[in-house]
């Protein structure tokens, strides 16, 4: 045998083969016994590897055969096997040609069955294609649409939007060619899915459209949902909603009608109280929000849904950040991470370790969140998810926001995020990356651009209804109001801005309008005070979240923090009270602040 041929590695394949099977090892067994992967063995039988001599050696161990017998040049007989082993009956009613065809079928299928669990998906997209070309000359339409719908979905997850949309196009024409509407359904459900993350929502909302209203259970409530999904990244939250609540109602009459079991209907509800939660998250009712990823955690662990288990831990660490809850944030995020790791999920790893980054430039650890914004970067950027590769950026941008003499790599990375935003048209994201550029402007005095990012997100967050963005963007306009010497209208944003966030407990916000309120308030020495303690006391809670998830307590590394600190030490010293700048010093622990009251 001529092993640097495919041909020449396909006959050793098939010795293997022969003497697993009349040892009636299954290849599951086999690859346990030796140390290696199901998808590996595939690959032997196929001839697309070369068996190595370790590996054939412990293969001969196992069904009890010669090492020898792989590689002989004489046709395999009887006695080279166990006395036992039954002989393979050729089959004599196709030709020889289609018969190799059909086994080296056989084999790519039971590969890509291997590669997806778990999922290697260039690996799986590869031999897809393998399939596809053995399936045309075998002029099995059958095959070849299920593999056109199984390309698509994994350039889907590869982020391979248009060639995913290619070959999930290719799926239809196949399914409709065969009268087959189930398969028909699932390949538009990931059509609309590939259109929509390459912002083609008139193509995608058409998809979903089309199997909401036709006749397959499974295309009737996935399609439905869809829909509702394009509404919330719309902001029409209200519709999303209504389509969602639809959804569930299909999937409660199928169970009513036993069109499906309850289990099924349970797995479904997961994905829409997923979305629903995504609809509470985008309008800052992150108490709803935990409330449902609560529940929908301890279903999926009991139900062990990987998917769902990950989607649940990634919402309470996101609803956990923004009220400053950093203790458990930064725990179910680095939770979050390490399970994603082990599962193989890239993109929930990417878009976890985005955040932990954004989490960590918020505490002042700028160095840690610069690593894990580039980390996620990288890996979203290799896919090809824009989400990912937006929230990659928008760390890495308040990494360089926050970090000194860093404007341009901070500017940079929000009109990074920015572009991706325009080209996903997802306003939402759009209006996370105008509060940065309001935040840079602020920071470099300027005063013009200030005024037209907080203004153009404060419009999009109200017409959104993004609440906890709104509250962002209020603060950004009582800066702006402050700046341009109007301190009336400054207050009123101010005042604006502290009732949301005390509403929807955002801390973040709650100690920055306290902030600029006692800014605001100026010869008002009593409200001063009482806002920059005020601020100072959601600073310090802050603070001793840090300590008790064993976090570096960085949080005064933050210039714009520790000037209220500042701003509290000058109050004191003007009113005649310097004997309490020393205690409430010392009471921080803060040492670089101890260390220049006393120069």
């Amino acid at each position: 045998m001529d092993f640097s041929t495919r041909q020449g590695r396909r006959e050793q394949g098939l010795r293997i083969q022969q003497a697993v099977e009349n040892v009636n090892l299954s290849i599951e067994e086999l690859a346990n016994r030796i140390g290696c992967s199901r998808a590996l063995i595939y690959q032997y039988l196929s001839g697309s590897t070369l068996a190595q001599p370790d590996r054939l050696q412990l293969i001969a161990k196992e069904c009890g055969v010669p090492l020898t017998y792989f590689y002989s040049e004489e046709s395999p007989q009887a006695d080279n096997l166990t006395p036992s082993s039954p002989q393979i009956t050729p089959i004599i009613s196709l030709p020889e040609t289609n018969q190799r065809l059909t086994e080296s079928l056989r084999l790519l299928l039971e590969l890509a069955d291997a590669q997806e669990t778990p999922t290697d998906y260039r690996a799986l997209a590869a031999t897809c294609e393998r399939i596809l070309s053995l399936a045309g000359q075998l002029g099995d339409k059958a095959t070849q649409a299920q593999t056109q719908k199984r390309l698509g979905n994994a350039r889907l997850r590869l982020a391979d939007f248009p060639r995913a949309t290619e070959a999930l196009q290719r799926a239809i024409a196949y399914a409709q060619e065969g009268n087959d509407l189930t398969g028909e359904a699932g390949a538009r459900q990931s059509l609309g899915n590939a259109l929509l993350a390459m912002g083609r929502i008139s193509e995608a909302r058409e998809q979903f459209s089309l199997i909401a209203s036709g006749t397959v259970f499974n295309g009737r409530w996935q399609g439905t949902l869809s829909l509702g999904c394009i509404h919330e990244m719309q902001g029409e939250y209200a519709k999303a909603m209504a389509q969602f609540d639809e959804a569930a109602a299909i999937l409660e009459e199928g169970a009513a009608t036993s069109v499906v079991d309850a289990a099924t209907v349970a797995a479904a509800m997961l994905y829409v109280n997923t979305n629903r939660r995504n609809v509470y998250m985008d309008g800052g009712d992150f108490q709803g929000a935990r409330s449902l990823a609560e529940k929908s955690l301890e279903e999926a662990e009991a139900m062990g849904n990987a998917d769902q288990h990950l989607e649940a831990r990634f919402d309470l660490g996101w609803c956990d950040f923004y009220t400053g809850k950093w203790r458990s944030a930064y725990r179910g995020f680095k939770n979050t991470l390490q399970l994603a790791r082990f599962l193989g999920d890239q993109g929930r790893e990417s878009i976890t370790r985005a955040w932990l980054g954004t989490l960590l430039a918020s505490v002042g650890d700028y160095e840690t969140a610069i690593t894990h914004g580039r980390d996620a970067l990288a890996v979203a950027l290799s896919r090809g998810d824009r989400r990912a590769e937006l929230y990659a950026q928008l760390a890495l941008a308040d990494s360089y926001i926050a970090s000194a003499n860093r404007e341009s790599e901070a500017r940079y990375h929000t009109n990074q995020a920015l572009a991706v935003t325009v080209a996903l048209r997802y306003e939402r994201g759009e209006i996370e990356c105008r509060i940065r550029l309001a935040h840079l402007a602020a920071q470099n005095g300027d005063l013009m651009d200030l005024r037209d990012s907080a203004s153009r997100s404060l419009t999009l967050a109200e017409r959104l209804g993004a609440r906890h963005l709104e509250a962002f963007a209020h603060y950004w306009m009582a800066e702006t109001w402050l700046r341009e010497l109007n301190p009336a209208q400054a207050r009123q944003e101010a005042e604006k801005a502290l009732a949301m966030a005390e509403e929807m407990e955002l801390a973040e916000v709650v100690w920055r309008s306290h902030s600029v309120l006692a800014r605001i308030l100026g010869d008002d020495v009593t409200s001063v005070e009482q806002h920059l303690r005020s601020a100072i006391a959601y600073l310090e809670r802050l603070r001793s979240e840090l300590r008790e998830a064993d976090i570096p307590d960085t949080l005064l590394e933050n210039t714009e923090s520790l000037a209220v600190y500042v701003h509290l030490i000058d109050l004191l010293k003007v009113s005649g009270r310097e004997n309490m700048v020393e205690p409430f010093v010392e009471q921080t622990g803060w040492l670089p602040l101890q260390a220049s009251i006393k120069n």
